[in-house]
């Protein structure tokens, strides 16, 4: 009524514009005053409110010219008030907050859910009670149901779909959850819901002024400017400043599916010339939103921009991208359009009676326009994607949760079917994003489906849109043809109709009416009309004498089968519920089929004769005639047949004769042509038919599509065996397959004058294949209607069959079954009747079903679905598994199930004249050894056809069959009886021996003359007679064997022994050598128990040492070669990376040099207390010589340089990286670690004259080294040169690479004039030893006597230069991939970064022993023993070889600073790891006083006993200061003196705390001191397990037997072990110490640390063992986590890829655009940054969509592997393809921390790389 406005006087706007405009500006108030005055006028219309919105809407939303998309910022708050408030306010008439809650007070609440599913958002499905596979939860509502208990389907969504919950339809039990119940209960009237008539009024007027805008607005054709209604007008006196600034326009990019991100990247970047990360997001908002504005400009410039980027584009797919130039205004106005429609849709959310006023405003036409779901369903292809899944998601919210509505909508859709169909089909965007998939929504409501079937003709619109598309591709004959080159995505995109019909079909009606039929029947005769296209399509002729020129396009024609076929199994099966529908149908599908001939009427028969009975055959050669595989239409009519029975209609019945009709024999001819090919093609007939024929074939029998193809084949077959007369039948088929001459009695002897030796083998196979035929005829019951069985008894018999082949796990299984539509196998019904299942063992595997065995005996080797690998493969089985059971070795025809009435005749076959003349024949031929017709397989198939024809006369189903009878006048049992010796068919023994038992046994009753019990016995026990026999030649057999293997033996030992007798000499010379290379363990027992003592390794009390020597095998060269210092090296490949594995804290190491103000720069020297990132070494413990291993490389490097670039990809290491794989195992390897012997047998043996160990009190000590710290000095002038070595072209290498890398390198020459810039490089010197000794006093020679720096040079062990070249080699690797930084020879880090990388090895170690709960040293790897050995003799050597004492002892210098000094400005006892400071003061303080004298190498002496000391005793103060001791337990057992003396550990305790200001440190008084001691003591086992294994492989002293096992580990042994003093009293015996102890406490950055003032925290100490994160037990939970994650760098948009790193439980948006991040120059994607941040380029991840586990190894390698989530059969579930709930499996995940742990994932990425086949490369930097 309202509308009249429209065209009004303009009087009526210029009174609204004087009355508003002037408090347009700053208030709101008035436009709501106006839009209630006209209400109450009645003259209120969309006018009005486009008045208000055509001024604010510019202002607020418009674009500013020279922006783009990406730097919008609107005022959203002004936005609410003016453009959102006002409508509510209008609507509600007051404040809307009150109304909308008084109205959620009156309505029910919801009792659907309807959320409209985004994409990958998760779903659930109900395998139990849900209608189909269509009918999901969203994650609240699952959570909240019962269905959570049941079998539940997990998937992603594809987006678009919504949630059925409360939709009754939907499921068959349990529609509601418990939220949505209480809304169910409360919904006895629909009054209730009805809104007050005023607000009613005012939402109408409301919804239809939006709704029309916004419809307007979003299918705007190309105009540039805005509708006349909506532009800003000269005479609006310019109330808010617009017409100053010229028009701004801007240039809009539209998304298609042609281009790729790439393509549209480029061109922006060029012609935008905007950054690529800018052109990134750009086409990431194309991508999500469907469109972007990319310039506001001029429209000159716009259009320029237009052009160009059209010109850029047409070169790629043939087509430009979709630009527009379009008036600000105008994105304005749809940018405001959008947010209304998102508006509305929470309006309608919040009660029942909005959303029916919206169906009604929505549903509502006026003559000459549509309504809106019209006008939106026929405009949809023309919106971009944003604003359809706006309307998309607002007609579900709006009209899909009542059903009146949604019957409504449903029409409208029905009607406009094909018009949207054809859009979609014309368009480019997925299915999801179109309207057309909004099908799903009103197609799969049995109710509403069966309403449009029968009162809106739905099928005929479907078909009838689908078929006009065929139309297009039929030839001249109206058959359907595809050709290869030709574009069909119009026909792909068609093929969606055909699940909109599953879905229509899905529910079978229980009621038919006379409507339903009608428009039932017509949907019929319309897919009739599609089959006949599809009858016959692709046919094939056999190729002769030359190949197929090409391969034929068969792909497209399976691929309509498969969609079509579930309509036509649906179809089929409404056809099968009501006699009217299916009499009219098997009618029109028989007319159908006679006015489609697969002959020629005209062609007369041919007469075949053959045992006295003769048929008129039709002739066609199939040989040379063309033959499709392709048969719809016949195989329908088979599948109506076997509906008749139960309605008491047989093929003859007056209700079916429709004339002329085609007789039974035309009726299976077409049919029958396809079996004799397929028989051909077998026979090798058809090889020139190249493979596209073959591949044909395969699907034809495939569990894809079998199910109407080749079973409908057979059943077809089968009615025409009931419908002709068996012998004529049989003739058919002789003719058929060509065989009649074979039949002929004297066809051997005919083929003897003309022999081809050719067509004798394809003869020989065809009358297999024939036999092959006959066997699936007589034998495949299991279809019901065929034979007396339920449909689960047919998937048993499929089962059986299958695990007759092997035991299998439930998905193979399963995925042998076919599917009905909701993708339901049935198997889960029936296979615990048929099936045990068994459990995988240790949690790896996979479990398995086994049949049971009682089932055995239903076997049938010749089953109609096993391929021919599957029939030899169970074949073999089953005989292996009766030969072992001591049954006969064959496999005999299994008994039949009954046939139904209407296929009784098919039994008849078995006995008839034909059949049996066939039988004889083969038998004879079988018999008569000249015959050259004969094969073992037409003997087997004729013997299980007299099985089969035995047990049927057995059972007496059939009481017209009398087999035996019949079978005496061809003499059948007098054959089987000489064929039972015949020695030529030995194979089938056993089963002749059994049929022939088992027709004597049918016979017996008929033949009363003969006794009846002693005929079939005899062969039987014959054959066990010749058993027994051969049993007993068996065992004397092998009691002969094994006589000779004794005698065989003995001369061998004689021998053996003759030859030590000869050689004694030899032999003593080795054994001693044995002795010598004897395992460390055995010769370390002897030495301890002569010692009668624990060893001990430091000190000096230590232990005598091992020093063996080893000898190992090259495996390059095979040669033998002793470990030696001056022998050729030897070698192991190693790995050498930088790893975070151990970090305490990821990402935070940046943050501590900040905040040091980068007083941390001398970091290199130790490894912090984080714990990295530091260089791991692993080696997979291989040996090689040096010189072998250089060869070997260096071929490697050629080869690897004459690769084309273009194979470099996926190759799985990286020569540029000096990588490689191992050559024996090809393990991943990039350096090499040379095999040093052992350190004491390098040392110089000490003279008589000195003590064997200097003993100097701790106390003495530290006062020397602190006198020596006291003149310290930087040296500033020359050093030595380096170059004085001889050095070898490996090392030269090196040098001219570091020559030639960046000038930068220049900073780390030592001495360098701008050396002094960074602390690094000055080196700092002390005075001479002599000072020191002096200034001690009385233990000043002792002290003098650990720095012994008179040692004759001659002394000093000569190293080889091969094995000094490897130290140095092995020295460069950790030194650059722990720093990246290019190879320096004499960089004063080098031998830092050595000892940083054995400290870290040594820790990581250590934390995975402990981890799996292993020894120290007692169950150490191979690989692990032999990388630890090396690894520690090599730092322990590398001072030596390294040759520059000046730096080790200026390092010595700065490490004892740092410790003893402890200067405020270097690093706290909490910035360094004890462990990874003791290493190198170690391997540098032997050199503080000898800057001119190589390093001597460490023995464990004294001086290194003091330095561990040293180390112990900050690692005690770390714990006293960071450790709660108020938590500690009680020890139960402690002596009076012991806790007296430990008393002294309370005050150090109270005093460390007091100096460090330790909040809390007052109650130290409370503690109890044994309380206190035994935390410390537990608490310092992992550093000394790090020690006990560092000193153990230094000074080769073997460990305790306490060490080889578990829990052995205790504080007292190892105490015990490393010569340190066990009890506190000892420890910190002196007031040196506690001073120095205070001393750390006292350092500022304590302070900071403990009162949290820096933001950091101390590490906790013992440091605990780093895990993967936890992962929730139930996957669902996962999934539902991440469904609330979105990409953190687009606003509220879902992430299609979340992925979680397992290391520190972070969730990334991989693989996508908008979270790439620039890496060294390139761009990565989230996980490859992530990856090289936070595990210094490694990374693990769980991509939790595809449920899969990712490693990556930066920069560009990864691999998947299985999740270690498991379903309840043991199996994962990568891509959630079969959606089974899933559990997490401990022991799967605990492998996979081992892996992380075990530093394994390069290796395990290697080797995927090796392993895998894939052609084209995964881009891993991408995700």
């Amino acid at each position: 009524m309202g509308d009249s406005v429209d065209n009004d006087s303009a009087f009526c706007d210029l009174e609204m514009e004087q009355q508003v405009l002037p408090v347009f500006p700053d208030s709101s108030k008035p436009c709501v005053e106006v839009w209630n005055d006209k209400l109450a006028r009645g003259v209120l219309s969309c006018t009005h409110f486009k008045e208000h919105w055509r001024i604010w809407v510019p202002k607020i939303y418009s674009p500013e010219p020279n922006r783009n998309c990406l730097d919008w910022s609107f005022d959203e708050s002004k936005a609410q008030e003016v453009l959102f408030d006002t409508l509510e306010q209008f609507i509600c008439n007051g404040d809307p907050q009150e109304v909308v809650t008084k109205l959620s007070q009156l309505d029910s609440p919801p009792s659907v859910c309807g959320r409209v599913f985004k994409m990958g958002e998760p779903t659930y499905s109900c395998r139990e009670c849900g209608l189909d596979s269509t009918c999901v939860l969203c994650v609240n509502c699952f959570k909240q149901s019962a269905h959570r208990f049941h079998k539940y389907k997990m998937g992603t969504s594809g987006g678009g779909g919504c949630c059925d919950c409360g939709d009754t339809e939907a499921w068959r039990t349990e529609p509601f959850c418990d939220i949505h119940l209480a809304g169910s209960e409360t919904r006895p009237d629909s009054t209730g819901n009805r809104l007050p008539d005023d607000l009613t009024e005012r939402a109408r007027a409301t919804f239809r002024a939006v709704l029309k805008y916004a419809y307007q607005l979003l299918t705007l054709e190309h105009s540039t400017g805005l509708p006349s209604d909506l532009q800003v007008k000269e005479c609006d006196e310019d109330p808010l400043g617009f017409l100053d600034t010229p028009d701004t326009y801007c240039t809009v990019l539209f998304n298609d599916e042609t281009h790729t991100f790439e393509q549209v990247i480029t061109t922006l970047a060029r012609v935008i010339k905007c950054s690529q990360r800018d052109a990134i997001e750009f086409v990431t908002n194309i991508d999500r939103e469907g469109r972007a504005v990319v310039k506001c400009s001029t429209f000159q410039h716009c259009s320029e921009l237009k052009t160009d980027i059209e010109r850029f584009t047409a070169r790629h797919g043939n087509r430009p991208l979709k630009v527009l130039v379009v008036h600000a205004h105008v994105v304005a106005h749809q940018f405001y359009a959008m947010k209304l429609l998102d508006w509305l849709q929470k309006i309608l959310g919040y009660a029942e009676g909005f959303r029916v006023v919206f169906s009604e405003v929505a549903l509502q036409t006026k003559s000459p326009d549509a309504s809106i779901v019209e006008g939106i369903l026929l405009r949809d292809s023309h919106l971009w994607k944003s604003a359809r899944t706006h309307w998309h998601r607002l007609i579900i919210s709006g009209m899909l949760m009542e059903y009146e509505s949604k019957k409504e909508f449903a029409k409208v859709f029905t009607k406009n079917y094909g018009s949207v169909l054809k859009d979609f089909m014309r368009d480019d965007h997925d299915h999801s994003f179109s309207v057309a998939s909004m099908s799903v929504q009103v197609f799969t409501v049995p109710t509403l489906a069966h309403h449009l079937i029968a009162k809106e003709e739905v099928l005929f619109n479907l078909l009838h849109t689908f078929i006009s598309e065929c139309s297009r591709k039929c030839n001249k004959a109206g058959k359907l043809e595809f050709e290869r080159n030709v574009p069909s995505g119009t026909f792909k995109r068609a093929q969606y109709i055909l699940y909109d019909l599953r879905y229509l079909l899905s529910s079978k009606p229980t009621e038919w009416t006379d409507d339903l039929r009608r428009g039932f029947l017509q949907g019929i005769s319309l897919l009739l009309n599609l089959l006949t296209c599809m009858q016959g399509m692709d046919l094939v002729t056999r190729q002769v004498g030359q190949h197929m020129e090409y391969e034929p396009e068969w792909e497209s024609a399976f691929n309509l089968h498969i969609k079509l076929a579930p309509a036509i199994t649906l179809a089929l099966e409404w056809c099968g519920t009501d006699r009217v529908v299916l009499i009219k149908a098997y009618r029109a599908t028989l007319k159908k089929l006679y006015a489609n001939p697969s002959f020629d009427h005209t062609q007369a028969g041919e007469v075949r004769e053959l045992a006295d009975h003769s048929a008129t055959c039709i002739q066609y050669d199939v040989a040379s005639q063309p033959v499709s595989i392709h048969l719809p239409l016949s195989r329908f009519l088979a599948g109506l047949h076997l509906h008749l029975e139960k309605f008491g209609l047989s093929f003859d019945s007056h209700e079916l004769q429709v004339f002329p009709r085609p007789t039974p024999e035309q009726l299976i001819e077409l049919v029958l042509r396809t079996q004799v090919m397929i028989s051909q093609v077998h026979a090798g007939m058809w090889r020139r038919n190249g493979y596209s024929l073959l591949n044909q074939l395969y699907f034809y029998h495939n569990v894809k599509c079998r199910s109407e193809m080749l079973d409908r084949d057979i059943v077809l077959l089968q009615v025409g065996a009931c419908l002709i007369e068996s012998n004529e039948f049989l003739i058919h088929l002789l003719n058929k397959f060509n065989l009649m001459n074979w039949a002929n009695p004297q066809f051997e002897l005919n083929t003897l004058k003309s022999p081809e030796e050719d067509s004798m083998r394809q003869t020989i196979s065809l009358v297999e294949e024939f036999l092959g035929v006959l066997v699936m005829l007589v034998g495949e019951r299991y279809t019901p209607g065929v034979g007396k069985v339920t449909s689960d008894d047919r998937i048993k018999k499929e089962l059986i069959q299958q695990l007759c082949i092997k035991p299998l796990p439930h998905s193979e299984l399963n995925k042998t079954l076919p599917e009905d539509v909701n993708h339901e196998t049935g198997m889960e019904r029936v296979i615990d009747q048929v099936a045990e299942f068994k459990k995988p063992g240790q949690g790896t595997g996979k479990g398995v079903y086994e049949l049971k065995p009682e089932l055995y005996s239903e076997y049938n080797v010749f089953f109609y679905h096993y391929t021919r690998e599957e029939l030899s493969k169970s074949e073999e089985t089953q005989r292996k598994r009766r030969k072992a059971a001591g049954e006969a070795e064959c496999c005999p025809p299994p008994p039949l199930p009954p046939l139904t009435d209407a296929f009784m005749m098919m039994a008849n076959l078995l006995q008839c004249d034909v059949m049996l003349h066939i039988m004889q024949v083969v038998l004879e031929r079988s018999v008569n050894l000249r015959a050259r017709s004969f094969s073992e397989a037409q003997l087997h198939k004729v013997l299980h056809l007299i099985g089969y024809a035995l047990q049927e006369e057995e059972k007496q189903y059939c009481q017209f069959l009398l087999f035996t009878e019949r079978a005496e006048k061809w003499g059948l049992e007098q054959l089987i009886e000489e064929l039972c010796s015949n020695p030529r068919v030995e194979a089938h023994k056993d089963l002749l021996a059994w049929t022939l038992a088992k027709y004597r046994q049918v016979a017996a009753p008929r033949r009363q003359g003969v006794p009846a019990n002693t005929a079939p016995s005899t062969p039987i026990q014959e054959t066990s007679q010749s058993e027994d026999t051969a049993k007993e030649e068996k065992e004397w057999r092998a009691k002969m064997a094994a006589q000779k293997r004794a005698k065989i033996m003995a001369q061998m030992t004689a021998m053996q022994k003759n030859f030590m007798k000869e050689n004694a000499k030899l032999f003593e010379a080795t054994s001693s050598e044995v002795g010598k290379t004897g395992e460390l363990r055995d010769s370390a027992m002897d030495l301890t128990e002569s010692l009668e003592a624990t060893p001990v390794s430091l000190g000096p009390n230590q232990t005598s040492k091992v020093t063996t020597e080893h000898t190992y095998t090259c495996i390059l060269c095979q040669e033998d070669q002793t470990v030696s210092a001056d022998g050729p090296a030897l070698v192991l490949a190693a790995f050498v990376q930088q790893s975070t594995v151990l970090c305490q804290r990821r990402k935070t190491e940046s943050l501590d040099m900040e905040e040091s103000g980068g007083d941390d720069q001398p970091d290199p020297l130790l490894l912090p207390a984080t714990l990295g990132p530091a260089p791991h070494t692993g080696t997979c413990g291989h040996v090689m010589h040096s010189h072998c291993w250089q060869k070997y490389f260096d071929n490697i490097l050629a080869k690897e340089n004459r690769r084309p670039y273009r194979l470099r990809q996926p190759s799985s290491f990286d020569v540029e990286k000096h990588e490689f794989l191992c050559p024996l195992c090809e393990c991943l390897s990039n350096t090499v670690l040379p095999l040093v012997p052992p350190l004491g047998a390098l040392q110089p043996p000490q003279s008589s004259g000195q003590p064997a160990q200097t003993n100097i009190s701790f106390e003495a000590w530290l006062q020397g080294l602190q006198i020596a710290l006291k003149y310290k000095r930087k040296l500033t002038n020359g050093v030595r040169n380096l170059e004085s070595r001889r050095t070898s072209p490996r090392i030269q290498a090196i040098r001219a690479q570091e020559s030639s890398s960046e000038q930068n390198q220049s900073d780390f020459q030592i001495g360098d004039t701008d050396g002094d810039s960074q602390p690094l490089q000055q080196l700092l010197y002390t005075c001479p030893l002599d000072q020191v000794a002096i200034e001690l006093g009385d233990s000043g020679p002792n002290f003098a006597a650990l720095f012994s720096a008179d040692r004759n040079l001659a002394e000093q062990p000569k190293f080889s230069d091969s094995l000094s070249d490897i130290i140095i080699l092995y020295s460069q690797a950790t030194y650059t991939k722990g720093l990246c930084v290019h190879p320096h020879l004499g960089d004063s880090r080098v031998p830092l970064m050595t000892w940083k990388s054995c400290a870290y090895t040594i820790h990581s170690l250590e934390c995975l022993l402990r981890d799996m709960k292993k020894p120290l040293l007692g169950d150490l790897s191979c690989r692990r023993q032999d990388c630890l050995e090396s690894l520690v003799r090599i730092v322990g050597v590398l001072g030596t070889t390294w040759n520059r004492p000046e730096i080790i002892s200026s390092h010595a210098l700065r490490l004892l600073s740092m410790i003893l000094d402890n200067p405020s400005d270097g690093p706290c006892i909490f910035d360094w790891d004890c462990f990874g400071v003791l290493v190198p003061l170690t391997l540098s303080l032997p050199s503080l006083f000898s800057s001119d004298q190589p390093t001597p190498i460490p023995s464990g002496n004294t001086q290194e006993l003091n330095t561990l000391k040293l180390m112990f005793l900050s690692h005690v103060v770390k714990i006293l200061l960071t450790a709660d001791f108020s938590e500690g337990i009680m020890p139960m057992d402690v002596d009076e003196e012991e806790s007296a003396v430990n008393s002294n550990i309370l005050e150090l305790v109270s005093t460390v705390r007091k100096v460090a200001a330790v909040t809390g440190g007052e109650n130290a008084a409370k503690l109890d001191a044994r309380v206190v001691w035994t935390q410390v003591k537990d608490a310092c086992i992992p550093f000394l397990r790090c020690c006990a294994l560092f000193y153990h492989f230094l000074t080769g002293v073997p460990g305790p037997d306490v060490l080889m096992e578990v829990g052995g580990d205790s504080f007292e042994n190892l105490c015990a072990y490393l010569g340190l003093p066990n009890s506190y009293h000892e420890l910190v015996s002196s007031s040196v110490v506690f001073d120095l102890s205070v001393k750390w406490a006292k350092h500022e950055k304590v302070r900071e640390y403990l009162s949290g003032a820096s933001n950091l925290t101390p590490v906790a100490v013992p440091l605990p063992v780093n895990q993967l994160v936890a992962l929730p037990a139930d996957y669902s939970e996962l999934i539902n986590t991440v469904s609330l994650f979105t990409c953190p760098n687009s606003e509220h948009e879902d992430s299609r890829n979340p992925t979680m790193c397992l290391v520190c439980g972070q969730m990334l948006c991989s693989q996508s655009y908008c979270c790439q991040t620039e890496l060294d120059k390139i761009l990565v994607g989230a996980c490859t940054y992530h990856a090289h941040e936070c595990g210094a380029g490694v990374g693990i991840f769980l991509r939790v969509r595809e449920c899969e586990i990712l490693l990556l190894a930066s920069p560009n390698r990864g691999c998947f592997m299985s999740p270690p989530y498991l379903d309840q059969y043991g199996e994962t579930d990568q891509g959630l393809r079969r959606g089974n709930p899933l559990r997490l499996c401990p022991e799967r995940y605990k492998k996979l921390q081992l892996l992380w742990l075990g530093h394994g994932i390069h290796e395990e990425i290697a080797r995927a790389i090796e392993s895998s086949s894939s052609v084209v490369p995964t881009q891993w930097q991408h995700l």
